[in-house]
């Protein structure tokens, strides 16, 4: 874990030079406070009454979790190594446990979100920066199929698929929930638990199974399958290998997250220093005109900026409504199975889910993160200030925010929105149901099938008008306020770089006014903080030890 200490250390260095020359060292404090409690998630999914929670109090050694457990009281449980605290979190207020506690009784997920738990144990510690996610059945409520994706997928390494050995099958919610990884291609591990229960050759069979059902849905081949036996002598080594092997990868993502935010954190103190040091000679006059000249290199780009603005907001309108239109279209076609399922008493909810998220998902992919990337593209580069002899700044201006904004607007525009669509998904469980309630109280009265069919598909028209107008609208609403979120970082960039070249300008004033052999003192100082700086724009994490 050298590599936690590594950048601990150069982000203290950052902010102290940032702070010597009244740089904003904000961000750079708020990364350096935050490499501490650096987790990589990995979540446990499954559908109810699979053995997740026996199996991770197998894996920890200590009944933490509860196993005795209704749908109801099903919560998400956040397991990671630490100092033997528990916290609820309970709508907004976090309620702080003893660990003597444990297991928690008598929580719903209508009362509280999520628990987490810091646990001082050995084998914690041995996977110090995983984050086990203990998530509810599927099949306990939908709604926890959106979270497992859209709340953990954005910072995880991998997911645990976890299958009962007496139904090694894989339900349609589980189906659609590996489509979504596969998008990502996120890695899944599959554990069978209860394996006690099987022969050898009953194992086997169930093994090879599942590797193929699983590996012909996220289309690889390496789908690494584990057993627990959770009965009689517990046995979680192969498990154990497998969250080992998934922390040996964290150091990876680690250096790879933090090489990434130290050269951004480090730019504007790079042209901060640059700046300072090529115009230290300048005369008042000069000073004076380059001072005029940023002036007018940033109100030109301020306009071009909202050039561009309108013209993405045009484009954007344009993909939201190609999405509505993929919406209604997927939820027309799929009238008829819908309309069997009334007809049979099934559960809808999850099956109008499934095909919502699928639609917004295909439709955010094709339409509208194309267009996102290359919208951010065009700002990095008009962000980018042209001084006429520092052209390294010029390029690291343009390569920075290549390289870390755009890669993290596309990576995260589709959680962010769907999480959004998913809180309105929710409340159409009470229409489906207060439709159907109707439905059902006509049928009840009703004897000629042809008009039970008439009715039935009258009551699925209805469902699917309400869930596409319903949807439609918080596509909008959720595209325009990703959309406002992104400008308001450009406008902050371009506020921060403006501000800093100002700063160093009038600096560079002050160095003018003082002694030949004093302004000589503080160039070398500058110097040796550029070297330094340099250093970490070029970070490089291969050279790291992961």
């Amino acid at each position: 874990m050298g590599y936690v200490a590594d950048y601990k250390d150069k982000f203290k260095q950052l902010i102290e030079i940032q702070e010597k020359y009244g740089i904003d060292s904000e961000e750079s404090k708020k990364i350096y406070e935050g490499i501490d409690s650096y987790h990589v998630n990995t979540p446990v999914v499954g559908n109810f009454s699979t053995g997740k929670s026996s199996m991770i109090n197998a894996v920890i050694g200590k009944p933490l979790l509860g196993v005795e457990i209704t749908p109801e009281t099903a919560v998400p449980t956040e397991i990671y190594y630490g100092d033997n605290k528990v916290y609820e979190y309970d709508k907004g207020e976090i309620v702080e446990r003893s660990i003597e506690e444990l297991p928690l009784k008598g929580l719903t997920i209508q009362t509280t979100d999520l628990v987490k738990i810091e646990f001082d144990n050995e084998f914690l510690k041995e996977i110090k920066t995983v984050n086990i996610v203990d998530l509810p059945g599927f099949d306990t409520n939908f709604e926890l199929h959106n979270r497992a994706i859209d709340q953990y997928l954005p910072n995880s390494l991998a997911y645990l698929l976890v299958v009962s050995s007496d139904e090694p099958v894989l339900k349609e919610s589980i189906s659609e929930f590996l489509k979504e990884l596969k998008v990502y291609n996120m890695p899944v591990y599959v554990v069978i638990t209860k394996c006690s229960r099987l022969d050898d050759d009953e194992l086997a069979e169930c093994k090879d199974l599942l590797k193929k059902l699983v590996g012909k849905i996220v289309e690889r081949d390496d789908v690494k399958v584990a057993c627990v036996d959770s009965y009689g002598r517990v046995n979680v080594d192969e498990l154990k290998d497998i969250l080992r092997e998934i922390q040996s990868q964290t150091g990876r993502i680690f250096v790879n997250k933090y090489s990434k935010a130290l050269k951004q954190s480090s730019m504007l103190a790079e042209v901060y220093l640059m700046e300072r040091i090529d115009k230290a000679c300048l005369s008042t006059s000069r000073l004076e005109e380059e001072e005029e000249k940023i002036k007018r290199k940033m109100d030109d780009i301020s306009i071009e900026i909202e050039k561009e603005k309108q013209n993405f907001d045009r484009q954007a309108k344009v993909c939201i409504n190609t999405i509505k239109e993929r919406i209604q279209s997927d939820l027309d076609g799929t009238i008829p199975t819908i309309s069997a399922m009334i007809e049979n008493g099934t559960d809808i909810t999850e099956k109008i889910n499934s095909v919502v998220r699928r639609s917004v998902r295909i439709g955010i992919n094709t339409e509208f993160e194309p267009k996102l990337k290359k919208y951010v593209e065009h700002i990095s580069e008009m962000i980018t200030i042209e001084f006429p002899e520092n052209e390294l700044i010029v390029d690291n201006l343009g390569n920075v925010l290549k390289a870390n904004v755009v890669d993290e607007v596309t990576k995260t525009a589709l959680p962010v929105i769907l999480a959004g669509v998913g809180f309105v998904l929710n409340p159409i469980g009470a229409v489906i149901g207060g439709i159907l309630g109707v439905t059902f109280d006509i049928l009840h009265n009703v004897k000629s099938n042809k008009k039970k069919e008439k009715e039935i598909d009258k009551a699925t028209k209805a469902i699917v008008a309400e869930v596409s107008k319903q949807t439609a609208t918080s596509i909008e609403n959720e595209i325009t306020k990703y959309i406002e979120k992104i400008n308001g970082r450009i406008e902050q960039d371009v506020l921060k770089k403006k501000a800093v070249l100002e700063k160093s300008l009038s600096d560079i004033r002050i160095d003018i006014s003082i002694e030949e052999n004093t302004r000589s003192q503080d160039i070398e100082d500058l110097e040796k903080d550029l070297k330094v700086i340099k250093e970490f724009r070029n970070d490089n994490p291969e050279k790291e030890e992961a």
